[in-house]
């Protein structure tokens, strides 16, 4: 659009400095950001363009960002936004939007299956069809298991972590394809200290789900991290995707565990039955409260834990992985198939199970896993 809207009152409500123990885009909607952002855009053009679902994430940045260069410089909000407050406004608001707007899912592994998918592998030659996250819009928080385990690049300080990962998967046109069959994969990594917003990683990458592979995609999407010096920063983003795929592979399985919850809506439906005054004190206790889904099993299970022979070996972790297993007549068929991680020699440990090793996964790709 040519015209620009009055974002002040929203970019106020948009920036993001602590979670307040609740998920990164939970609470973006708690502090009004989104409600702030409906009644600043109206029924502008803005609005329909956001609301597309063939909008990317960055493309909406880009609009942002274009709205806050062209705010007027004597708004009292332009004065104090610097270009670097730009920037990461930018990202807060466009990842926030995308998700709400697309209804977005908050997914939350136990900590049972983050430690599986910690201490296993993925087959770099599955096509990325395998891939294939749950919804339009997801939020993927990490727990204690995947916050000590994948690790933030060059971080500030010892107790900086990923709070979790926007993960995006658009249908969209392209000049090349006018009648939108392309697809796009994002990927927007949250950062945190304590419970304070510390940064974010951007990552995307077509992909037309078809014979393109995950080592292909990976390769591809972090091609811009691959020069001198940046070799860290590229094992922990592999790291860091990688475990992404694995839960969207694990939630693909057959057996897969995966259970709603739906505590907002209950809180909700509690407060419809109560008077004025208690409705809002209920409204008030149910706010760090949200909806979503918990993937996984609710413990390891016990055929993990393995002792036997070798009593000189010492207690490690027998690396699961995912792979395409034969099947059917002639075995001309194909499916995916999980081999979880085994604990060898789990009697050993008088405390918490180890956490996983570095190691290369093979000659042209590095896995910190």
């Amino acid at each position: 659009m040519d015209g620009f809207t009055n974002i002040g009152p929203a970019l106020v409500c948009s920036a993001m400095t602590r979670f307040c123990g609740r998920p990164y885009p939970v609470q973006f909607l708690a502090q009004g950001a989104l409600d702030a952002w409906t009644r600043a855009l109206g029924n502008t053009g803005l609005r329909f363009v956001w609301r597309d679902p063939g909008t990317l994430c960055w493309q909406i940045r880009q609009e942002i960002l274009r709205q806050l260069e062209g705010m007027h410089p004597l708004s009292s909000v332009a004065g104090q936004i610097s270009a670097e407050d730009r920037q990461r406004l930018a990202f807060q608001t466009s990842t926030n939007l995308k998700y709400h707007l697309s209804e977005g899912t908050v997914i939350e592994a136990t900590p049972a299956l983050e430690t599986l998918l910690a201490n296993s592998d993925v087959d770099l030659s599955l096509p990325m069809s395998m891939v294939a996250p749950p919804y339009r819009a997801q939020y993927l928080r990490f727990g204690e298991v995947a916050m000590r385990y994948l690790k933030v690049p060059a971080p500030q300080a010892a107790d900086h972590f990923f709070d979790g990962a926007f993960c995006f998967l658009t249908r969209h046109r392209t000049a090349s394809d006018p009648e939108g069959k392309c697809w796009t994969l994002e990927f927007v990594f949250i950062s945190k200290r304590q419970d304070r917003y510390g940064g974010h990683i951007s990552l995307l990458g077509e992909t037309d789900r078809g014979d393109i592979t995950v080592g292909e995609w990976l390769a591809e999407i972090l091609s811009g991290v691959t020069a001198a010096g940046q070799s860290e920063i590229h094992r922990s983003m592999h790291a860091a995707v990688s475990y992404v795929v694995r839960v969207f592979l694990y939630m693909a399985l057959k057996q897969a565990r995966i259970t709603p919850h739906r505590e907002y809506d209950e809180a909700l439906r509690r407060a419809a039955g109560l008077g004025e005054r208690k409705r809002a004190k209920l409204l008030q206790r149910s706010a760090s409260l949200y909806n979503g889904i918990v993937v996984g099993p609710e413990s390891l299970p016990t055929g993990r834990f393995e002792g036997g022979a070798g009593g000189g070996v010492a207690p490690h972790w027998r690396r699961g992985h995912f792979r395409m297993q034969p099947f059917g007549a002639a075995n001309q068929q194909r499916k995916l198939i999980f081999v979880a991680p085994a604990l060898i020699h789990a009697e050993q440990f008088q405390e918490n199970v180890p956490a996983p090793k570095s190691y290369r996964a093979s000659a042209a790709v590095v896995n910190a896993t």
